[in-house]
């Protein structure tokens, strides 16, 4: 049975990958803009109420509870971009010296297994997340701020980061064979 091309000789299955990975890349930076925005808000807040506190002037109610809120936004959020630009923590001297067949396995179980924790951790935070929204859960504090906002970016942050964690591992499968034939090649 032959492989249905996409003009590039590549196949289509390369192209669905590939369309694939553009889209978790695209989903992650999105993430990452609203993270940065929220880390913006907490500077802006946080300066704004050292103003006002330096001034005599009353203190804007509830920054604690918004800068908390604010925060998982930034922290869960930005956890996909973190791993597609590879930012995250990594202990790879072993791995960098394995090559062909044992270093693709190796790579792509790591892969796929952190992936599988971090798709737990989202599965668990979507049952919280179902919860917040049912219960109407509200942050105790000066403010009554709604939980879900929260919620959401951790079961986001999981979920985003368990497809670039994959989408990782498999660009990192594909591209190694390249890699050794060119230091093979004494380049």
């Amino acid at each position: 049975m032959t492989e249905t091309t996409n003009g590039t000789g590549r196949g289509l299955a390369g192209a669905v990958g590939r369309g694939f990975a553009a889209t978790v890349h695209a989903l992650s930076r999105a993430l990452a803009v609203v993270s940065i925005v929220g880390m913006v808000f907490i500077m802006l807040l946080i300066v704004y109420n050292v103003v006002l506190r330096e001034l005599g002037k009353q203190e804007v109610t509830g920054t604690v509870e918004y800068v908390e809120l604010a925060m998982a936004l930034t922290a869960f959020f930005a956890l996909g971009e973190a791993e597609r630009r590879r930012q995250h923590v990594s202990m790879s001297s072993l791995v960098d010296r394995l090559k062909g067949p044992a270093y693709r396995i190796v790579r792509l179980a790591g892969g796929i297994g952190a992936a599988l924790v971090a798709i737990l951790l989202a599965w668990a935070s979507w049952s919280v997340l179902s919860a917040a929204f049912e219960t109407g859960e509200y942050k105790l504090g000066l403010v009554r701020l709604p939980m879900w906002p929260a919620r959401l970016a951790v079961f986001a942050g999981f979920l985003i980061l368990a497809l670039e964690q994959i989408v990782t591992a498999v660009e990192d499968v594909r591209a190694r064979p390249k890699a050794e034939r060119l230091t093979a090649a004494g380049i």
